[in-house]
């Protein structure tokens, strides 16, 4: 199978976007996308993946935006900053730009810690590459360094709904504050049992808090714990949160998957694919090098068994198509 570069980037953004859009719908946008996903948003992850996705349909991009500016508090931006400083995900420059609009209103002066000013500015590009750039241009995305027109905000976005499964942690959220507490039940009822040093990892917290919660919970009474040598382990009594599921799909809690590493992993192969010199390498070359970039987030993927379809992925004779399709798989399969 043969693919163009061109054709290979938008073999993986089609049905990205189509995540993208089904999420941020979830979460209250003004979209046409009405399936619900099922398994848990992380709100934060989203943000990130959306600032370097995003821009290839800028519907999808105001309404996000729309939606930051009326439910930005929701947004845990310590925990964004510290997933973006450990996978590298996110558009830095545009995350900036978001927050220089996002400061301008009280209730989002957290978004500071995004909005510092930006070092010199070698190139201003359009943030819409397939749209073209107009006269007027928003002068706080120019001074991060992208052309785009002045912001137009709808304010037709709404707030999460608490009756979705997909929007749990922001369910918690509004329960137990915009701290680690609520990403930690909902990682403990999504699993059978876990330790903290796993916790931390997988919810995107120093393990010396996720600890003190954990060990917090365990004195209510409704988290119980039990050794194992040296290990402790920690499991919800899901019987005694069965009142938080008031979505009307059936079924037990919500997944949990680590959003943050399959988006670097799309956003990875995204990269490579992107590049000038890939066009131009043998298919045995191109397959090696997706590799060498996909092989050590499979990996985790498969340890924190949310996805097994990367063991096809192993062999270096798999050719860009045959990656690209299964990619295409496991991003329409994800939310099912």
């Amino acid at each position: 199978m043969t693919l163009s570069t061109l054709s290979s980037k938008d073999a993986l953004r089609e049905p990205l976007l189509e995540l993208l859009w089904q999420q941020w719908s979830a979460l209250g946008v003004s979209g046409h996308d009405t399936s619900r996903p099922q398994a848990m948003i992380d709100p934060e992850a989203l943000v990130l993946v959306s600032s370097v996705f995003a821009r290839y349909d800028a519907r999808l991009f105001d309404e996000m935006f729309d939606w930051l500016r009326a439910n930005g508090t929701w947004i845990n931006v310590q925990r964004m900053c510290r997933l973006q400083k450990e996978h590298a995900l996110g558009d830095a420059s545009i995350l900036g730009a978001l927050a220089a609009h996002l400061t301008d209103d009280s209730a989002h002066l957290k978004w500071k810690a995004l909005a510092k000013r930006p070092g010199a500015i070698s190139e201003v590009r359009p943030l819409f590459p397939h749209l073209p750039v107009l006269n007027q241009t928003d002068e706080k995305f120019k001074a991060w360094g992208w052309l785009r027109p002045p912001v137009d905000h709808r304010g037709l976005s709404r707030p999460p709904r608490p009756d979705q499964s997909a929007t749990f942690i922001l369910k918690l959220r509004a329960l137990f504050g915009r701290q680690s507490r609520a990403e930690v039940l909902a990682w403990l009822l999504a699993h059978e049992s876990g330790h903290p040093a796993q916790i931390a990892r997988e919810t995107g917290y120093f393990r010396g808090s996720i600890q003190i919660v954990l060990n917090e919970l365990e004195l209510s009474g409704h988290i119980q714990a039990t050794r194992l040598g040296r290990e402790k382990r920690f499991a919800a009594r899901k019987e005694h949160w069965r009142f938080l599921q008031t979505w009307t799909n059936d079924g037990d809690f919500p997944r949990w998957l680590p959003w943050p590493v399959l988006f670097t992993l799309f956003k990875r192969v995204h990269d490579l694919v992107d590049q000038p010199a890939f066009a131009g390498y043998s298919a045995d070359l191109q397959a090696i090098e997706l590799k060498r970039v996909m092989s050590p987030l499979s990996a985790r993927l498969m340890d924190e068994g949310c996805v097994t379809t990367f063991t096809r992925l192993t062999g270096s004779a798999n050719s860009l198509g045959v990656i690209l399709a299964e990619l295409q798989q496991l991003i329409r399969n994800l939310n099912e």
